[in-house]
């Protein structure tokens, strides 16, 4: 599956639909798990980590929706920590299209830009992939 940035380049032809092969190939890309920004943040501590994992291996529940649920964090934040996830996982294809030469940089950090530019499709798309 194509990461919502891969395919926004690509449905505009600003890449070649084989990079896509590429990048599966070579890039590995896991999102950065919201928790751990939340820590890093200062937003969340190890105790309030380990009790939403608790009960997600319970449910079926997202992670930001227990934070919330459990008053950890307020929608807004979890909003935010998408974005900043979506952000770092589109910064890292950003940088491979360019070491890959794919993309000047300064035409990835472009394209990168114009693409978070429109968040609300960008959580849209996480948010139903």
């Amino acid at each position: 599956m194509n990461h919502p940035f891969v395919k926004y380049l690509m449905e505009r032809d600003l890449i070649p639909h084989t990079t896509s092969r590429h990048l599966n190939g070579k890039t590995c890309l896991v999102r950065e798990p919201l928790g751990m920004i939340a820590v890093g943040h200062g937003m969340l501590d190890s105790s309030q980590i380990d009790m939403i994992l608790d009960r997600q291996r319970e449910s079926s529940e997202r992670f930001g929706e227990i934070a919330i649920s459990l008053g950890f964090l307020t929608p807004e934040q979890v909003r935010t920590l998408i974005k900043i996830q979506e952000f770092r996982a589109a910064s890292v294809l950003a940088e491979a299209l360019a070491l890959a030469g794919v993309l000047r940089y300064e035409d990835a950090v472009r394209y990168l830009g114009a693409f978070l530019a429109g968040d609300e499709e960008l959580i849209s798309m996480v948010a139903n992939p």
